[in-house]
């Protein structure tokens, strides 16, 4: 399994083994939650793995009384505090605060860098916060009265005296806006089993967030600041001005990062972090005319194409992009007369598989027309296989449009219906900074092989992974020959696949995962079909260096010059 990557930073040793906001003594809930103050538990010796990658020690000795500039991160804090400059930013929704980034502080305890041992939190320098106003994402005040309540130890790393220069007066090299859950229920990480997203958890999950924060410290040190919005359902996102949050950030660079999936739904379904996706995208669009470009998925034009799956209608016919044909059922049809809607679908399909023939007859391949029989129903903006459904038949397909199209606060105006593919094996490539001009760097740096282990009422929810021997032995019948052969095809088509990104957007996203069905069709030979094109956010499939390499990728695209964070993007694991 994957790395605990939100536990790896030197700066995480402290906090409770059972996760980034276990619950603590004294009132203290998971992060954001609970009522402690700040810095509760944790004391004695650490069992963590340091890492000593992140700022330098500067301090050499603190006496007590002393003011001091210190750096503070959201990740640390068990009860999930967060500065605000008035109360009202922290009591009303949503709730808009620095997470991360420098604030004052008053020493509390002599400290002296020659009893310093970064493993043992009794020898960090013991602060007691000095901002007045502070908040968690559930609306709870600090009460900063109490000294036991602003009382913490954090490592001298952070913290900078005054009177020298320093990060804390200088405007910071990176300015983000991270928008995420403040609902009352956590977003589940889902972390276990085959088909879970590993320790550094899904995408709006606090372990996700943590994970990518860390890599931020360690790369940047104290030079960034992340202003963080805490919203709980999807109007909140209305009430939002990018103009004003755009005067907040005083960084060289700046960006946005949306911690949430939208979906086709209206609010009620009390499944945390999803949105309406009219809302998500508005904002989107909003804070980008303001001048905060999106850096997470991606910017809302480019999301709109991963994230609708429109692409799959549009390109089936395309010889060299080999998708499943693929036609797109109205929501009027299916609500008038389901039963007509699923026959029309499948004759869609006939007629597309006979123009795809004729199609394929003009370019001299393979010209013959399959007769489409069965296949599967699925929606755009959906997330973790949730609305996939095979269909065999009229009657079947029937069912699947209305039970997809038809489900409790849906606002979907439309279902995909495809042809089925069968295939041995999904091959998920992970093709991270690709450069057109430069064929090495679309080359996958990972490819995780999984094939689905069971369909329960025709949805697909559980996969088996594997590695590529297991791969070979499990899915090819040991023929290396063919499964190369099908990696072969694939790294093609992936290229062609970028190629048709560019035309999308000038400049290609830093993250793409291409997932590609095989199956061996004899001796040495195979056949491949596109799957899916996910986007920055897709699952890392337990991948162990997924976070590692993706975070960093991600943090360079935030910065004007992408070359200011140069480092070694030679690390390929695919082969």
């Amino acid at each position: 399994t994957p790395p605990s990557i939100h536990t790896i930073s030197a700066m995480a040793a402290w906090r409770p083994q059972q996760g980034p906001y276990a619950v603590g003594p004294a009132g203290a809930g998971p992060g954001g939650y609970g009522k402690g103050g700040k810095g509760k538990w944790g004391k004695g010796k650490t069992g963590g793995n340091m890492n000593a990658e992140g700022p330098e020690l500067t301090v050499a000795y603190l006496a007590v009384g002393e003011q001091v500039d210190v750096f503070h991160r959201y990740c640390q804090d068990p009860n999930g505090y967060f500065m605000v400059q008035n109360g009202s930013s922290g009591i009303l929704h949503p709730s808009v605060g620095k997470t991360d980034g420098w604030t004052t502080a008053r020493v509390t305890d002599n400290w002296d860098a020659q009893h310093y041992n970064p493993q043992d939190y009794r020898t960090w320098v013991e602060i007691q916060w000095t901002h007045p106003t502070w908040f968690n994402r559930r609306g709870i005040k600090l009460d900063v009265k109490n000294p036991a309540m602003i009382t913490q130890r954090v490592m001298p790393e952070q913290i900078r005296q005054r009177g020298a220069s320093s990060e804390a007066q200088r405007p910071p090299k990176l300015s983000l806006v991270h928008i995420r859950w403040g609902g009352a229920q956590l977003v589940n990480p889902v972390t276990e089993g085959a088909g879970g997203w590993g320790q550094i958890g899904s995408t709006p999950s606090d372990n996700y967030i943590n994970g990518w924060e860390d890599n931020i410290w360690k790369t940047l040190g104290p030079n960034y600041e992340i202003i963080s919005v805490f919203f709980q359902s999807s109007e909140e996102l209305s009430k939002l001005s990018p103009s004003i949050l755009r005067l907040l950030l005083r960084g060289e660079n700046v960006g946005a990062l949306y911690f949430m999936w939208p979906i086709t739904f209206q609010d009620g379904h009390e499944t945390p972090a999803y949105v309406q996706r009219e809302k998500q995208i508005e904002l989107m669009t909003l804070m980008e005319a303001a001048g905060i470009p999106s850096r997470f998925p991606h910017q809302s034009h480019l999301y709109k194409i991963y994230a609708s799956k429109e692409w799959t209608a549009q390109m089936c016919l395309h010889p060299l992009l080999q998708v499943p044909l693929t036609t797109m059922v109205s929501r009027q049809a299916i609500a008038t007369d389901p039963g007509k809607a699923a026959m029309q679908a499948i004759k869609a399909l006939n007629n597309l598989a006979e123009a795809r023939g004729a199609w394929n007859a003009e370019l001299s391949q393979p010209a013959k027309a399959r007769q489409v029989v069965k296949g599967v129903a699925k929606l755009g903006w959906s997330w973790e296989a949730m609305d996939v459904t095979a269909w065999k038949h009229k009657q079947e397909l029937e069912y699947a449009l209305v039970s997809l199209g038809e489900q409790p606060g849906s606002l979907a105006d439309q279902v995909f219906v495809q042809e089925w593919v069968d295939f041995d094996v999904e091959m998920r490539h992970f093709i991270v900074e690709a450069d057109l001009s430069d064929p090495e760097s679309c080359k996958p740096k990972q490819i995780v092989y999984t094939v689905f282990k069971d369909k329960q009422d025709n949805a697909f929810r559980n996969f088996d992974r594997y590695d590529r021997k297991g791969c070979l032995t499990k899915c090819f019948q040991n023929d290396d020959a063919a499964l190369a052969d099908a990696e072969q095809q694939a790294q093609r088509l992936i290229y062609r696949w970028l190629q048709w990104l560019q035309a999308q957007t000038h400049e290609l996203p830093p993250f793409t995962r291409f997932d590609i069905m095989a199956k061996r069709v004899g001796p040495g030979r195979a056949a491949i079909m596109t799957g899916e094109v996910t986007e920055l956010g897709g699952c890392f499939l337990g991948w162990p260096k997924g976070p590692e390499v993706v975070f960093a990728a991600m943090l360079r695209s935030c910065f004007k010059d992408r070359t200011a964070l140069a480092t070694d993007d030679s690390y390929t694991d695919g082969y």
